[in-house]
């Protein structure tokens, strides 16, 4: 090749972060030669492989220090119940008992079986359930850096990534349900976005199977399935927009109103008995603007009504049927059995007990929306106003920062908090409003398709609060709201506003590590004290407060029960996982009244345990209960907040 400047009509096209496999567009002139073209595809896979080296690189060094900050907390601190109860689930679900049929359990059921996994590779011990879902949140994390790549850069996408990861899993690192629920979302939310790149149907259908594992380890899996649909309506739309025919299809239209008012009626039911005006803002607010968005963004759209209902079942029948793959085979066993009744009374009763129970703390007031306000202030005025990206300003940010991570006082720490406790319905309106406002630039669709995605988990996920809106719970849900925002920047920012926004999103990080995380927000009853190594078989090295003394106790019950029978009365299962003692009910978390009575009156239980401080109400002993176990067992001990009896 003697020419070494090809007639090539245009530069080479940078990969951009949407790019489906790092390919490079080259337009070539009709003289261009065959020598031309492929030293263009040289320098084009030349550069592919070097921005493929690039993520590389930036993914390797955010999975190192993610993969070793949780590591340095995966045996930290625990919420006895919580541990007890998944140890327990699970360690049932290993000997061969079916969730719902042969004991009582909180969740849908698959989260045992999971764990049952866990138990029967790692051993059975508490650490067990921890390496599970931290081989969870290493899948995740990648996950997270692939949708944020799609927004940013390289950098920006890593330090997003760890901003996602610094508010969420290290804060509490046992294997909670809601944990694999905001996995699972996320999985999906990639799943969809790379369906609407490349637009192949089994990426709708992947979207849904993470639906169905989801809801099968917590009933609020469901939430994510009704934000996708959302999502879903909303791209039905964007597929016709370009019709150059003029048709109303009056019958699609009723039936999507009559669909949205349908979910828009039971959402706003859901609520009806706490409606407090934080419900409304965290809850109703930021879904039914969703509903708004996609009910405005109809009146553009022009198809007729039988292309409409083809368009979106051509989305929603894939995503649907992946959702139930994993439901109807989760079913099997229980057909098999003739216990079909049993899971769904269990999953019911299970669900609105566990809403009653927990129904104790309300979200944060609506007035502390300032705070979110104040932060969506700055990065709106990074991303249109040019004089807040001088170099001299910037500085000024970026050091103001600084020193208020370094000098950060408990009413700022506070007020931090509530900045992004109050974020998320202040990210859905901003969403819903730029996606409102008609754009006529080149692959505007995709990117308003994308931000609805997030937007919509974003919105429906955050319910995860509901009832129960202690801390704990907005980390369950907030790093959808990071992508959300942004997605949002990249669509409507008019500079890169890439100093203030990288100070901004670094101080978040820094705060996280340094003010959330060593506060153990799970913790809502005391401060948490001084931790040591809980020297039991089945604790697996879990590092607690009061080890000493849960020792104790758990050698003493061992010792008493001569037939290995216990019964604890409320809200204690950790006692029946760490000693080993059978249950004398199928209910690990406490049994009704009136079958606790019976129990007692078994010659064969020698061993009862009350907790005499229960967290939640619902977990107080019934005064008739314990009335019959102090006349039957007339030895006693404390230890703590158990009270022990006993009889020979």
């Amino acid at each position: 090749m003697t020419n070494k400047s090809p007639q090539v009509s245009d530069r080479i096209r940078q990969p951009g972060p949407i790019s489906e496999t790092f390919s490079f567009g080259l337009r070539i002139s009709e003289a261009a030669s065959q020598d031309e073209c492929a030293y263009g595809n040289d320098v084009a896979s030349s550069l592919a492989r070097r921005e493929w080296r690039a993520q590389s690189v930036v993914l390797a060094t955010v999975m190192a220090l993610a993969g070793t900050y949780v590591a340095l907390h995966l045996r930290n601190g625990w919420v006895p119940a919580d541990e007890g109860t998944l140890g327990q689930s699970a360690l049932r679900t290993l000997q061969g008992q079916l969730p719902h049929r042969d004991f009582i359990e909180i969740y849908t059921g698959g989260l045992s079986f999971i764990h049952a996994a866990a138990f029967r590779l790692f051993g059975v011990n508490l650490m067990s359930l921890r390496i599970c879902i931290f081989l969870f949140f290493l899948a995740w994390v990648p996950t997270v850096y692939y949708i944020a790549l799609r927004f940013t850069s390289l950098l920006g996408a890593g330090i997003v990534t760890l901003l996602a990861v610094s508010w969420s899993y290290p804060n509490y690192p046992a294997a909670m349900p809601s944990w694999y629920n905001l996995f699972f979302a996320t999985f999906g939310a990639a799943s969809l976005l790379r369906y609407l790149e490349v637009r192949k149907t089994r990426w709708l259908f992947v979207a849904g199977l993470c639906g169905g594992l989801s809801t099968l380890i917590k009933v609020i899996g469901a939430y994510y399935v009704a934000g996708v649909l959302l999502a879903l309506a909303f791209v039905e739309q964007r597929s016709h927009e370009s019709s150059k025919t003029r048709h109303r299809a009056i019958g699609y239209r009723v039936f999507a109103f009559g669909a949205l008012g349908t979910f828009s009626a039971v959402l706003i039911y859901m609520f009806h008995a706490r409606l407090s005006a934080g419900e409304l803002y965290h809850f109703v607010f930021p879904p039914l603007a969703l509903v708004g968005l996609v009910l405005l963004s109809d009146h553009g759209v022009s198809a007729r009504t039988g292309e409409r209902f083809r368009g979106l079942f051509q989305l929603v029948i894939p995503f649907v049927a992946g959702v139930l793959v994993p439901i109807l085979s989760f079913l099997v066993p229980y057909a098999r059995s003739g216990a079909i009744r049993s899971l769904f009374t269990g999953i019911a009763s299970s669900a609105m007990s566990r809403s009653v129970a927990l129904g104790i703390i309300h979200p944060i007031s609506i007035d502390k929306s300032i705070y979110g306000m104040i932060l969506v202030g700055v990065v709106a005025a990074a991303i249109y106003l040019r004089e807040f990206q001088r170099k001299l300003i910037s500085a000024m940010f970026g050091l103001g920062l600084l020193i208020l991570v370094i000098k950060t006082t408990q009413p700022i720490a506070l007020n931090v908090w509530f900045s992004i406790a109050t974020l998320t319905p202040l990210v859905v309106l901003a969403g819903a409003v730029v996606l409102a406002i008609k754009k006529s630039e080149r692959h505007a669709n995709l990117q308003k398709e994308q931000v609805m995605v997030l937007i919509s988990l974003a919105a429906m996920c955050s319910l995860v609060q509901y009832p129960f809106a202690a801390p704990i719970y907005l980390s369950y849900s907030i790093p959808l709201t990071f992508l959300a925002a942004t997605a949002i920047v990249k669509r409507a920012k008019k500079q890169d506003g890439t100093y203030v926004l990288t100070a901004l999103t670094v101080f978040l990080l820094v705060f996280a590590v340094l003010r959330v995380v060593p506060n153990y927000i799970y913790e809502l009853t005391h401060k948490v004290g001084a931790m040591s190594e809980l020297n039991l078989e089945r604790a697996g090295g879990l590092r607690i407060e009061l080890a000493e003394q849960m020792e104790d106790l758990i050698h003493f019950l061992q010792r008493h029960s001569p037939n290995g029978v216990m019964y604890t009365g409320n809200d204690c299962p950790e006692l029946f996982f760490l000693s080993g003692l059978r249950n004398a009910t199928n209910d690990d978390g406490g049994a009704a009244p009136t079958k606790v009575l019976r129990v007692l009156q078994s010659d064969d239980l020698k061993l009862v345990v009350i907790n005499e401080a229960p967290f939640f109400p619902s977990g107080a002993i019934d005064p008739e209960v314990k009335l019959e176990v102090t006349k039957k067992f007339p030895e006693s001990r404390r230890f703590g907040i158990f009270h022990v009896f006993w009889r020979q």
